[in-house]
């Protein structure tokens, strides 16, 4: 099969926009993590908690950053906690918890960390003062594995954002292979029509990728 230049240009073009996207990602990771470090150390934890949950949300399966956010995230959670802040320690753990599940597709990332928090919110909510005479008559024990039990039930992937950002994906991934496969004449030339088609697939479906992982 003779490869003529404009086919070669275009799967070059595929290749950059795919890496380049892939970069972009662990950019803005790496910023967001960088932000909240520097946040946390100005003892700016309010503030650094959103940055740890926005460097989380920038997913990438296997990327060590995310897991070193979940560690200044929850950093903050026990600095509070140090302070006897249950409200905000809480809000630290629930925003670890969620930014894993926010970035959930057709599995859940982060699982250790979400049984971490799961025991943390847990125990927090059970020692907290309680105005239900029902409650009352409960052991703290009681309270917390209550909570253990609801937080720990297994939730399917809900997120319509996550699962448009894995359709998107998958989606592009495909018309990218199907563009190269189905475009082509055996001797390398365009064929018009296909090329349009896949072209304009792969555009739609890298739109609802980048659309998904923005709202995820």
């Amino acid at each position: 099969m003779k490869w003529k230049p404009s086919v070669l240009m275009i799967l070059i073009a595929i290749l950059v926009l795919s890496y380049s996207t892939v970069i972009k990602i662990y950019l803005n990771a790496e910023r967001e993590y960088n932000l909240a470090n520097t946040l946390f150390a100005q003892n700016n934890l309010l503030e650094a908690m959103t940055h740890y949950e926005r460097s989380i949300q920038w997913f990438l399966p296997g990327l060590s950053l995310q897991d070193r956010a979940a560690q200044g995230l929850w950093n903050v959670g026990e600095k509070y906690e140090a302070k006897s802040d249950t409200e905000n320690a809480l809000a630290a753990y629930r925003l670890l918890r969620g930014a894993f599940y926010s970035s959930r597709s057709f599995y859940t990332p982060g699982k250790t960390w979400i049984d971490r928090c799961n025991e943390k919110i847990a125990t927090l909510m059970a020692g907290r003062p309680t105005s239900s005479e029902a409650e009352k008559t409960k052991t703290f024990a009681e309270r917390r594995a209550e909570n253990l039990k609801i937080l720990s039930a297994e939730k399917s992937p809900r997120n319509p954002w996550a699962v448009l950002a894995v359709t998107g994906f998958f989606g592009w991934i495909a018309c990218a292979v199907l563009f190269i496969m189905k475009a082509f004449t055996k001797t390398g030339k365009i064929q018009g029509r296909p090329a349009v088609s896949w072209i304009a697939g792969f555009i739609v479906f890298y739109g609802l990728w980048i659309l998904g992982l923005l709202n995820t």
